[in-house]
This record gives C-alpha cells, sequence and structure tokens, in this order.
C-alpha cells in the first residue's frame, strides 16, 4: 500500500485531533431553564441538592447597554464562574465575561455583561453560567431570556 505525504499529514492530524477531543474535560450540562422570566425576576436552577440563583439587574433588561448580573450557588463548589451569552435563533458572536467571588459570601459572584443589540423582531438568548468544580468537571447552567425589539 502506498500513502502520499498528504495523505499521512492528514492521518496524523486526524489522530492528534482525535486524541485532543479526548482530552477535553466532561461537560455537565443541567436542563434550560425556560418556565422563569429574568426581565421580571430572579431564576432558580436546581438538580439534586445544588442550586443556582441567577438575577440581572436592571429590570427589564436593556440591550445594548451594560447590566449588572448576581449570581448565587448552593452545594456547588467552584473558584471560577463564567456568564455566557449566545443567540439561539440566530448567531451573535462571543459574549462571555468572568463572574468576581465576593470573599465575604460563600457562592456568590457579580459581574456586568450587555446584550448585543439585534434587529430581530424576537430575539432568544441562551444565558448560561460556566463553571469548573473542583473534581475538573465543567458545569454549564442555562437560561433562556427572549427581548423584544420595538
Amino acid at each position: 500500500m502506498r500513502y502520499t505525504i498528504p495523505t499521512l499529514l492528514a492521518g496524523l492530524v486526524s489522530l492528534g485531533l482525535l486524541s485532543a477531543c479526548q482530552n477535553k474535560p466532561d461537560i455537565e450540562s443541567w436542563p434550560l431553564v425556560e418556565d422563569c422570566d429574568l426581565h421580571q425576576q430572579t431564576c432558580h436552577a436546581t438538580q439534586g441538592d445544588a442550586s443556582a440563583s441567577l438575577s440581572i439587574q436592571p429590570q427589564p433588561i436593556p440591550l445594548a447597554k451594560p447590566f449588572q448580573v448576581e449570581v448565587q450557588l448552593q452545594h456547588i463548589d467552584t473558584n471560577m464562574l463564567e456568564l455566557d451569552i449566545s443567540g439561539i435563533n440566530m448567531y451573535m458572536g462571543y459574549n462571555r465575561v468572568t463572574l468576581t467571588a465576593d470573599p465575604e459570601k460563600p457562592g456568590h459572584f457579580t459581574g456586568r455583561s450587555m446584550l448585543a443589540f439585534c434587529t430581530n423582531e424576537v430575539m432568544e438568548w441562551q444565558v448560561s453560567l460556566l463553571l469548573e468544580q473542583a473534581d475538573g468537571t465543567r458545569l454549564q447552567i442555562p437560561f433562556k431570556l427572549v427581548t423584544q425589539h420595538r
């Protein structure tokens, strides 16, 4: 059997990509919280005895203006928490910020972010809490947010 250099390189690259994919940490994703309106209230996600609360101020949440984010975790051990905002019905680019832990309030994180302006009349967003747990596994806790362009 004869192999050309491009064929061998393609095979080596494929093996490298395959092994890189296998070394990624596990990502556990909780079900999408769809039955809560972040424009009006704090929303909660629960799995077993673990829970996460997400609050965004001001309410209603503005488009293209900074807003304050507050997260409270219960029975989830993490030192790093990121807030990721992605468009569901339209790609809106990369929007991820690291939230700051409050050293005086365990499990409490705050930060600022912003929703991009969109020309769609109705825009669906997934606002996810991304964290790495003490055992190295990553956790995604997603919340649905809907905005309307007026």
